[in-house]
């Protein structure tokens, strides 16, 4: 059997499983390698994602969203608020004539329909780790190392999209830059007695910014509350029946009373992204690229993004029998998707900065600038097209439209 493939893909998380979704109808000989077995069927999920609309449509193109939209929570509307003002921005899908803004969907659940996916198609599946690269001859030669030792393959272009602490980015030489953040986010699923109608909430508060994610369940939610280290260690170790009353008097009233509370956990908080995410025959995805902070949830949505931008390059390569890890396919995915990076890089660093400061002047200014961004109908249609992942350019993917 040839060694031999044009892309081989680092990672076979949730953004690596949708680039081999994306290629495996096209005329490319695919790899998708990862030393962690896939996820088992009663695994339970270790995240709650936050779909925008743009992203059910990318999944949609790759043929994966009819699996999943029974067990995807719609989020209907999003309301931003801080605890103690009156200022409120409310958004909504029907104002923009959208079944919704978004979904909310476990992570596991989504990688084993992608991995399903992949699984029907000619892309080929093998356990093992990206251990060394070497250039020569306008081929990539990687060592795999997997169960039953080394292997070499070559390759044309190498997909690193094996997490923030990506092997491939360090092997291939893509400089990262990366930033611990002094918060923790604790994660929980909560209960209450009011039925959320697909509300999602993004609460501003004292001890932090808090979110709660609708789910399956007329009344439950994911928990998503930033906190400093310790405190969230602290919080995460309580009981669920201590730990209830502190989050429903940190969160207050809006979402009504909270009922249960279960798997409290802390997760530390860091950010990392590469100044440049391609290097020779290697260009970096989703986490490996950027990992940002959680508070707009848009991490996972700006890792589809990426896979579309990826996909619809490799396509038009494919099509023109270009070279897929050619110069000028490399140069191309970087300017396509820097203003995107950029923009939500700028957009994680600011907004937990703008609510952290309790002074009553500026507090009172924030509650003005929720009020009053919640009466200006364009530009709230702007700001909710772009985080639903709809603004710029769309290409064939994006539009849901795929090969």
């Amino acid at each position: 059997m040839s060694t031999d493939c044009d892309v081989l893909i680092a990672g076979a998380g949730p953004v690596g499983a949708a680039l081999a979704c994306a290629l495996a109808p096209l005329p490319l000989r695919v790899w998708l390698v990862d030393a962690a077995p896939p996820p088992a069927p009663e695994q339970p999920d270790r995240r709650a994602l936050a779909l925008g609309l743009g992203s059910g449509r990318i999944l949609h193109g790759l043929g994966v969203w009819p699996v999943l939209a029974d067990r995807a929570a719609p989020i209907r509307r999003l309301e931003v608020t801080e605890k103690g003002w009156p200022g409120v921005t409310r958004m909504a899908a029907v104002e923009i004539g959208a079944p919704a803004l978004g979904w909310v969907l476990g992570d596991l659940a989504l990688q084993r329909a992608l991995l399903a996916r992949v699984a029907d198609s000619a892309v080929q599946r093998h356990a093992a780790a990206v251990t060394a690269l070497a250039q020569g001859d306008g081929m990539l030669t990687v060592t795999l190392n997997g169960p039953n030792g080394d292997t070499v393959a070559r390759t044309r272009l190498l997909v690193a999209a094996d997490g923030s602490d990506s092997t491939v980015c360090r092997l291939g030489g893509l400089p990262r830059q990366a930033r611990e953040l002094p918060d923790s986010a604790l994660l929980a699923q909560l209960s209450t007695d009011r039925p959320h109608a697909g509300t999602a909430h993004e609460r501003f508060a004292a001890s932090g910014p808090m979110a709660l994610l609708p789910g399956a369940g007329c009344g439950d939610y994911t928990l998503v509350w930033t906190l400093p280290h310790q405190r969230a260690d602290d919080l995460a170790a309580l009981p669920a029946q201590h730990l209830l009353p502190i989050a429903q008097e940190a969160f207050g009233w809006r979402a009504g009373k909270f009922r249960g509370l279960a798997n409290p956990r802390s997760v530390r908080l860091r950010e990392s992204w590469l100044t440049r995410a391609t290097g020779e025959r290697v260009l970096a995805i989703g986490n490996a690229a950027n990992t940002l902070h959680p508070i707009a949830a848009q991490g996972f949505n700006l890792g589809l993004r990426d896979v579309a931008a990826a996909a619809g390059l490799l396509a038009d390569a494919a099509a023109g029998e270009a070279d897929p890890g050619g110069a000028g396919l490399l140069a191309a995915y970087q300017h396509t998707r820097q203003a995107d990076w950029r923009q939500l890089r700028q957009v994680t660093d600011w907004l937990p900065r703008l609510f952290e400061n309790p002074s009553p002047p500026l507090a009172s200014a924030r509650g003005l600038g929720l009020a009053t961004l919640d009466l200006l109908a364009p530009l709230k249609r702007r700001l909710m097209t772009h985080a639903m992942g709809l603004g710029g350019a769309q290409n064939r993917l994006q539009r849901g439209a795929w090969p």
